[in-house]
C-alpha cells in the first residue's frame, strides 16, 4: 500500500518541477484541468462502472451511500456556518470558508486514489460521494455564497450540476452494468487508453498547483489554516461519528467517510471568485489543503483499514 503512496508523491513532485521548470505554465495546467474533467475522467468512469458486476442490493447501498453524503456535506455545513460566525470572520471570508470546508475534491483525486487503494467497489461508492458533491456546489455552495447579498440561486444554475460528463458518464456505465450491456472491443480499447491518463494527470496538474505559493506565509494566515484543519480533520470526524452506526456495508460507509478525507475542491475557487467573494483566501486555502493532504490522506486510509473494514 505504502508503494502506492510513492507513486502518488512522485506523480505530484513531477507536477510540481514541471511548473517550476516552465514545462507547465498556468495556461496549459487550466487546459489539461479541463481536459481530465470534460474527457479522460468520464471514459475512466464509464470503463470502470459498465464492468462492475453488480450483485444483489448494490443497487440499494449505491443509493445509501448518495444518502449518507448529502447528510455529511449539509452536517459539515452547518458545523461551518457556526465556526465561522463564532470565530467573527468577515462575511466575505466566512462564506469563503464555508464552502472550501464541505466540498471536497472527491472527483478529480477522488476517483483514481479510491479506485488505487479500494478497488472497483470503492470506486463505486466513491461516485455516489461526488454526485452528491455535484448536486449540491451549484445549489448549497451559490445558496451560501449569495446568502448575504442580492443574488438569489437560479434555477439553471441548480440545474448545471447535472450539465457534467462525468454525471453523463456514470448515467450512460450504469445502464451498460444494469443491462449487463458489452462496449464494443475497438471502443472500449479507445477509452481504457483515454481514461488510464486521468490519475497521472491529475496529480501532476495538481503538483503543479503547488507552485508559486509562499507556504510559510499562507499558512501563518489563521484563517487559512483553521479552515485546512478543519476540511482535512474535523470533517472526516464529524462524517464518521454520522456513518458508523448505520448498519451498512463497511465498504459503503468507509467510501462515504473516504469522501470527506479530499482536500478542497478546485471548483469552490472557481465559484468563489465569480460570485465576487474572497477568490485569493479560497485559492489560498485550496493550495495549503492540497499540500497537507499529501500527509492525511495515506492517514486517513490506514484509519479507515484499522477502524472501518
Amino acid at each position: 500500500m505504502y508503494g502506492q503512496f510513492l507513486v502518488i508523491f512522485a506523480l505530484l513532485l513531477t507536477g510540481y518541477f514541471s511548473k517550476r521548470l516552465n514545462l507547465i505554465n498556468d495556461e496549459m495546467g487550466r487546459g489539461l484541468s479541463k481536459f481530465i474533467i470534460h474527457v479522460a475522467l468520464p471514459c475512466f468512469i464509464f470503463c470502470k462502472v459498465a464492468a462492475i458486476e453488480m450483485q444483489a442490493g448494490m443497487w440499494g447501498e449505491f443509493v445509501f451511500a448518495w444518502v449518507l453524503s448529502m447528510a455529511a456535506i449539509f452536517i459539515g455545513g452547518i458545523y461551518a456556518y457556526w465556526y465561522a460566525k463564532l470565530r467573527r470572520f468577515p462575511v466575505d471570508d466566512a462564506t469563503t470558508t464555508e464552502v472550501s470546508v464541505i466540498f471536497p475534491n472527491n472527483g478529480f483525486m477522488g476517483f483514481p486514489i479510491a479506485y488505487i487503494f479500494f478497488g472497483e467497489i470503492g470506486l463505486l461508492y466513491i461516485i455516489a460521494n461526488n454526485i452528491a458533491l455535484n448536486l449540491t456546489i451549484f445549489s448549497l455552495g451559490v445558496f451560501i455564497l449569495r446568502r448575504d447579498s442580492e443574488k438569489k440561486v437560479s434555477l439553471s444554475s441548480t440545474l448545471r450540476c447535472f450539465l457534467n460528463p462525468n454525471i453523463f458518464a456514470l448515467v450512460i456505465g450504469f445502464a451498460f452494468c444494469y443491462f449487463e450491456l458489452s462496449v464494443p472491443e475497438l471502443l472500449d480499447t479507445y477509452l481504457m487508453y483515454v481514461g488510464g491518463v486521468a490519475m497521472p494527470m491529475a496529480m501532476i496538474v495538481i503538483g503543479s498547483m503547488l507552485v508559486g505559493a509562499d507556504m510559510l506565509k499562507v499558512i501563518k494566515d489563521r484563517t487559512v489554516s483553521e479552515t485546512v484543519i478543519n476540511k482535512n480533520v474535523i470533517m472526516p470526524v464529524l462524517t464518521y461519528f454520522l456513518v458508523i452506526f448505520f448498519p451498512l456495508p463497511d465498504m459503503v460507509k468507509a467510501m462515504v467517510v473516504f469522501g470527506s478525507c479530499f482536500p478542497t475542491a478546485t471548483t469552490v475557487s472557481i465559484l468563489v471568485e465569480s460570485e465576487g467573494k474572497n477568490g485569493v483566501l479560497a485559492s489560498k486555502i485550496l493550495v495549503v489543503s492540497t499540500a497537507v493532504s499529501i500527509i492525511s490522506l495515506p492517514v486517513a486510509v490506514n484509519l479507515i483499514n484499522l477502524f472501518i473494514l
